[in-house]
């Protein structure tokens, strides 16, 4: 009998714990979270920043804004351009990202926090270096040039990391170095 009785106390509490942990559960649930999301067809044009004989700066403003209910704090983010060599051979390119109201020229993403409903912008940075010495002359036939923007974000629930992609285009290249 008092295994009944000591199996039947153990069950309750096994209820009771469960109800709690759903409840906490769907408490966090409608509490929210951050929802960082980066505005790809709000970015500002590539334009060039400096132009030498041999190289060349572009830069691209990209809005992003933390659509959550929580705040959020993007810890990370850097750029992946994407231009193998067998696809064009001509220049050289780095690439980093800043935040645009507080530029670092060292390639390090300071994490920042943003509350929710606002967000800022951030700056990538492209330096094509011309690999025989004439920039200008180098990125003739320069292709299509996808970039994705990696972000690695943290709000209540563990960190994610997620991947937007912007493209740098032959057409827009050959704007901003008309300029």
């Amino acid at each position: 009998m008092y295994i009944y009785t000591l199996l039947d106390t153990l069950v309750w509490i096994a209820c009771i714990i469960a109800i709690i942990y759903i409840a906490y559960r769907v408490f966090a649930w409608r509490q929210g979270n951050e929802g960082i999301t980066i505005l790809v067809k709000r970015r500002t044009p590539f334009v060039v920043e400096d132009i030498s004989f041999d190289q060349v700066v572009l830069t691209t403003d990209i809005p992003f804004v933390n659509k959550g209910k929580q705040y959020g704090t993007i810890m990370d983010m850097f750029p992946r351009h994407l231009l193998p060599q067998e696809q064009f051979d001509n220049v050289q390119i780095h690439s980093w990202l800043t935040d645009a109201n507080k530029e670092r020229h060292d390639g390090y993403w300071e994490a920042l926090v943003y509350k929710q409903r606002k967000g800022g912008t951030i700056r990538l940075r492209v330096i094509l270096i011309g690999k025989n010495g004439n920039v200008r002359k180098d990125v003739v036939g320069f292709p299509d040039m996808p970039i994705d923007i990696y972000h690695q974000v943290v709000g209540r629930e563990e960190y994610r990391i997620s991947k937007t992609r912007i493209t740098l285009t032959a057409e827009e290249l050959e704007v901003a170095m008309r300029k």
